[in-house]
């Protein structure tokens, strides 16, 4: 008896010891990552402090920041994770040719492979030198349809929206506002003018996909499967195809419907994938990414992509611009100077509401062509304050701030090892990423990190604007950075000449952030500041609540505070606060 218990007790012990050296003794100390500081205690044992901050909501971007600014540029979150915030890891990670982590599977759309997901770098170029040609910057800047499609939305609808607000001294949703526009921008290039959607115009269904679509980025690839936003894009895909088709002008079968200012715009994505994805197999299916799928579902996969990354970081991009101008009126009234003086006049006109000011079909080709008077986007492009305002806001406000994970690749020569800013031999199968919001910190680059200061973009001389521009990550880098940064960038500057129109600058921001006052009851403009700040914050965290949320709480808070202040100025025999206030002055 004694016999087996000794036996079992060694056993147990053995066991204990085999547990202590393989996830204690072995990952704190003797693991090739050990060198490496640890950005929590429980780093070397346990990815529980990385998944805890995560779930908080904020995707654990604010304690990785301060883990930086503790420990250096190199620091280890989990123990097979690093993060990493230096240019040379940047080289390293995302133009080293690493492959993505499996964390983007779940962007994956009707369970087809898309840009996104695609793990495989031969498949990744493939696919994306389909479409790569028509988000390039040469491309998008001789592109009319580009131009038609800005014309519409940006003259046609957008500035009407908030010329009417600003006439009738209403509040309005920025950012739902802004990302209306984004979609209709975004759409109309992809899928043609006709066929792309007109948030602003139909608030009733921009409202419910919106609703819709906050529901769709918490659901798991199963759940989402062909409800509502998939379906849309499919509906939209569909669109575009028989749009290809329509007969020309002179057939007897033309149509000759266009788009709300008359424009009719090509889908110039789709079109491009739609000829070239693929080769076509005798089932009549397409081979994307080296996978065999339908045509339609694998266009709509990458297409629906490009909507949802279009229409959020574009939208959060121009709220953030008006949010921040809005606070810095000295920076608006030089943008305007800028607009007026360098672009010509006729070019900054308000544009009408209707289409009276749309250049007549005089080529007899059923199209129209674009007004001679919108801004060329390398006018805009040369706009030294408006360029500046863009870039503060992307480093600033990021619209994915969020870690972007890579794979160290596993070497088959043991001589061979990786090395990371000083640290070597970092195994292969190890998760490394950067991120914006940290890289965007830097105080050695950009001094004052936390502060919106365009004018550190105008003083730096040539060295220390190319230094800033290295640590500028909006769009990450490498092979697999932003396919639509070209178009990013282009978006936002094309609807900002339109805002020096007559309906001044001044007053069209002062008119789109009063919906925030409004909502929240504010009168102060630090309270308005500190309100703005905080529900903005919300925008970057996928779990967070939304912008117009945060303003509802906010305004509940302060409704009571006046009411409390309401009562007291009753009390002292006022009619009103504000009385009462006046009365304290004096």
């Amino acid at each position: 008896m004694a016999f087996y218990v000794t036996v079992i007790v060694v056993g147990v012990s053995f066991l204990l010891l085999s547990l202590l050296y393989k996830f204690i003794i072995q990952r704190a100390y003797l693991s090739p990552l050990s060198a490496i500081p640890n950005a929590h205690f429980s780093a070397p044992f346990s990815p529980f402090w990385l998944q805890w901050k995560r779930r908080s909501g904020n995707t654990g971007t604010h304690a990785i920041f301060a883990a930086h600014n503790r420990l250096g540029p190199v620091i280890r979150l989990a123990p097979n994770e690093l993060s990493v915030n230096s240019l040379d890891g940047l080289r390293t990670i995302y133009q080293g040719g690493f492959e993505r982590d499996e964390w983007y599977l779940r962007f994956r759309n009707y369970g087809e492979p898309n840009l996104i997901t695609m793990m495989d770098r031969t498949s990744h170029a493939r696919l994306k030198r389909v479409v790569a040609g028509v988000y390039s910057k040469s491309y998008l800047q001789h592109s009319e349809d580009l131009r038609g499609v800005a014309r519409v939305v940006v003259g046609g609808r957008l500035l009407s929206v908030i010329r009417s607000y600003a006439e009738k001294d209403t509040a309005m949703n920025v950012l739902e506002l802004a990302k209306a526009a984004a979609m209709d921008l975004t759409s109309g290039y992809i899928f043609g003018s006709k066929v792309g959607t007109n948030f602003l115009g139909d608030v009733g269904y921009r409202r419910r996909w919106l609703q819709a679509f906050g529901v769709f980025q918490t659901q798991s690839r199963r759940e989402r499967a062909w409800g509502e936003i998939e379906r849309f894009c499919v509906d939209m895909c569909e669109a575009a195809e028989a749009s290809l088709h329509e007969p020309t002008r002179g057939d007897d079968k033309a149509t000759t419907k266009k788009d709300d200012a008359g424009y009719n715009t090509k889908p110039v994505v789709y079109e491009q994938l739609s000829q070239r994805i693929g080769s076509s197999s005798s089932d009549g299916n397409k081979s994307v990414g080296g996978l065999e799928t339908t045509k339609t579902e694998a266009i709509a996969s990458e297409l629906l992509d490009h909507l949802i990354a279009g229409h959020e970081s574009t939208g959060i991009t121009l709220m953030y611009v008006m949010y921040e101008l809005s606070l810095r009126q000295d920076i608006t009234r030089r943008l305007r100077v800028e607009l007026l003086s360098t672009l010509s006049p006729l070019s900054l006109r308000f544009p009408s509401s209707s289409t009276n000011n749309k250049r007549p079909d005089n080529d007899g080709d059923g199209s129209s062509r674009i007004d001679d008077d919108l801004p060329k986007p390398s006018a805009i492009d040369a706009l030294p304050l408006l360029d500046a305002v863009l870039q503060e806001t992307l480093r600033l406000w990021q619209a994915v701030p969020a870690p972007q994970p890579r794979v160290t690749p596993y070497y088959s020569s043991t001589a061979a090892s990786l090395s990371i800013d000083g640290y070597d031999k970092i195994p292969g199968g190890v998760t490394v990423s950067s991120n914006a919001y940290t890289l965007h910190r830097n105080p050695d680059v950009f001094p004052n990190p936390e502060a919106w200061m365009p004018e550190r973009w105008l003083e730096a001389d040539k060295e220390r604007r190319q230094e800033m521009k290295r640590w500028l990550w909006t769009f990450s880098s490498g092979g697999r950075m932003c396919l639509g940064s070209n178009f990013a960038i282009q978006t936002p500057a094309a609807g900002s000449p339109f805002t020096s129109s007559p309906l001044s600058l001044t007053r069209t921001v002062t008119a789109g952030l009063s919906w925030v006052s409004t909502a929240c009851g504010l009168s102060n403009p630090h309270l308005l500041r500190i309100a703005a700040h905080s529900a903005c914050q919300q925008t970057r965290f996928p779990r967070a609540m939304g912008i117009e949320e945060g303003f509802r709480l906010l305004a509940k808070h302060e409704e009571k505070i006046n009411c409390r202040r309401t009562e007291e100025a009753l009390a002292a025999g006022f009619t009103s606060f504000e009385e009462h206030q006046r009365h304290k002055e004096r």
